[in-house]
């Protein structure tokens, strides 16, 4: 009898843990397929779920929004930790840096303009681009110690700065949606850039 009632609450928790998912993933879906802001209603339809049970699981659109952010961090997190070997010739680091953040970046754009929309409001969602955005700056500066260590630090600081920025995720979105360069002229504007900036 107790065996029972376990294996029916586990049912339970496993039913509700699917479902949870399946409404975090078609709020993913919708943001990627250019639908910002999607409503509660869109995403039940798109899961399957109904309306009311939405709120069962989160207790409203905003925590939905901040578990979907989470979990498409978590998806891409092997993206952000690619290695690139920093004794790598110094065109092979640029080349290979900024082949992976236009990448990383084209995988998380949707999601990565709502976060940014939410921040403002939302300490916990900028908490989680503050610590993306160190993490990223971290890279730069690791990739291309060698480079910066033989510059006098003032002028160490402000590349570095610079990098950084030319790396971002703004900085790239600017590049592709409001300046419409495609993925190659992009790369080709950071990678001369840089090159500029290090060489």
């Amino acid at each position: 009898m107790v065996t029972d009632e376990l294996d029916l609450q586990d049912g339970r928790h496993a039913r509700r843990d699917r479902n949870k998912i399946a409404v975090v993933d078609a709020f993913l879906e919708l943001v990627r397929a250019g639908n910002p802001r999607p409503s509660v209603a869109e995403v039940a339809e798109r899961s399957g779920v109904s309306h009311r049970s939405v709120f069962r699981y989160f207790a409203d659109k905003d925590e939905l929004a901040r578990t979907a952010i989470s979990r498409q961090e978590g998806a891409v997190v092997a993206m952000f930790a690619r290695g690139i070997r920093s004794d790598a010739p110094l065109a092979d680091r640029v080349n290979t840096l900024v082949k992976h953040r236009l990448s990383l970046f084209d995988e998380i754009g949707p999601v990565a303009r709502l976060s940014r929309s939410l921040a403002p409001l939302q300490p916990i969602v900028s908490a989680e681009i503050t610590r993306s955005r160190s993490f990223l700056r971290v890279q730069v500066n690791k990739l291309f110690a060698a480079e910066l260590d033989a510059m006098e630090p003032l002028r160490a600081a402000s590349i570095a700065a610079v990098l950084d920025v030319l790396c971002s995720f703004e900085s790239i979105d600017l590049l592709r949606r409001d300046q419409g360069l495609s993925r190659d002229l992009a790369a080709e504007a950071l990678v001369e850039s840089m090159m500029q900036l290090l060489g």
